[in-house]
């Protein structure tokens, strides 16, 4: 599909109705066309980095790449956390996953790589969460525009094995706790506590590894 369905408006109408709670109106797209129409967009991106040979930045290791949509539900709680962000504007609609075993130097080299591949400016495109993370979570985020929006989540792999105990955590304690949120029971607070703590303690690791890295490459 290559436009999206209908018009900047009939989403926006869609997104009140799915922020509300309500049914689409007669004249506006569904949820279901909408994500159809998204979850098209993420597949071509992952078979275009799919068909990339990363050899040359990783070494032979080899990434995972995935792509998904977002829930309704998720996409809910997005709308009512930004109630003045049209839906057409929600970045992370569709979105792929990039992982693999990288240092930071490397996860960079591939994060503009993938915006030289679909002609975005770096300097716009490539959002580096990894100084400033988002309760704890790090990555670099490539924002696309396909001409709609696609966001690619690039991750080492213990940021992602941190990001998915994270998430397992919010599917319990509330999603709530991924936006800052933290829970009145003291047990849960020090769980949240310490999962953040370990976000820090793999930021270190991980500098003292690209460090090692660079030291490596210079005396090679």
């Amino acid at each position: 599909m290559d436009r999206a369905p209908r018009t900047n408006r009939q989403l926006r109408s869609l997104g009140h109705a799915i922020r509300d709670g309500h049914d689409a109106a007669a004249h506006d797209p569904t949820y279901d066309e909408v994500v159809t129409y998204f979850n098209g967009l993420a597949l071509d991106a992952q078979y275009a980095l799919d068909s990339l040979d990363w050899e040359p930045l990783l070494h032979g290791r080899i990434p995972e790449i995935t792509s998904r949509p977002k829930t309704i539900d998720t996409l809910r709680q997005k709308l009512h956390r930004d109630p003045n962000t049209p839906l057409q504007n929600v970045q992370d609609i569709a979105g792929v996953r990039f992982e693999a075993e990288m240092s930071l130097d490397e996860q960079h080299g591939v994060a503009l790589a993938i915006a030289g591949l679909f002609s975005q400016e770096p300097a716009s495109a490539v959002h580096d969460i990894r100084s400033t993370p988002h309760s704890g979570y790090r990555a670099v985020h490539i924002w696309l525009k396909l001409p709609s929006r696609v966001e690619v989540q690039v991750r080492t792999h213990l940021q992602g094995m941190w990001a998915n105990m994270y998430e397992s955590a919010a599917d319990t304690l509330g999603r709530e706790i991924r936006y800052g949120n933290v829970p009145s029971d003291a047990r849960q607070r020090e769980l949240v506590a310490q999962l953040q703590e370990l976000s820090g303690s793999i930021a270190d690791i991980e500098n003292e590894r690209n460090i090692l890295d660079q030291r490596d490459r210079e005396l090679a």
